[in-house]
């Protein structure tokens, strides 16, 4: 079962976790599980959980940006950083809907980024929608960022926020759902 459904005015893909065209997703999963155990494992600030980051992200990770472990992404190749990006421990990234973070956002410690939920009727299915968090974004501690959030160039999150709409453009949002607190000038 694939396509598109139609929630809050986003654009979803339905997967079906059982259908064979998930295997692949499997096979990526299974690769950036054990990479991400050997990484939060491994000694930080070393040449070997560099090159294990590296491989994680298959070269594509910029040398300017830097994610501080422990960390856990299920799909690394569905996740694109930036130049100049700083995320800091305790990342969780749900990636099955694709993430991309532009250059020279800084995500504190704590924060999930998940673009996938499960389909209310049948929850074998996955609802998936991407995240994206423009240029010079600050995510707060511990904020979540739910399926098809897009973070605006300049904006803040609070700490301990939960995102489940746009956040625009140098404007700070805090709260569970979030709330505009201020405009930036």
């Amino acid at each position: 079962m694939k396509g598109t459904k139609s929630m809050s005015k986003r654009e979803f893909e339905a997967v079906n976790m059982n259908d064979e065209s998930y295997k692949p997703t499997i096979n990526e999963i299974i690769r950036c599980n054990k990479l991400c155990f050997h990484i939060n494992q491994t000694e930080p600030m070393t040449e070997k959980m560099k090159n294990l980051t590296e491989e994680l992200f298959e070269n594509r990770l910029d040398k300017t940006s830097n994610i501080m472990p422990p960390f856990q992404i299920d799909l690394a190749n569905r996740v694109n950083i930036g130049k100049n990006v700083f995320i800091n421990n305790n990342l969780i990234c749900m990636a099955r809907g694709s993430i991309t973070i532009d250059d020279d956002v800084m995500i504190g410690p704590g924060v999930s980024l998940l673009t996938a939920n499960h389909d209310f009727n049948d929850h074998r299915v996955l609802l998936c929608s991407p995240i994206h968090i423009h240029k010079n974004a600050w995510i707060g501690a511990r904020a979540v960022i739910l399926p098809g959030v897009t973070i605006g160039e300049n904006a803040v999150v609070a700490g301990g926020a939960v995102v489940t709409k746009d956040v625009e453009a140098n404007t700070v949002v805090g709260g569970n759902p979030v709330k505009v607190l201020k405009k930036l000038k």
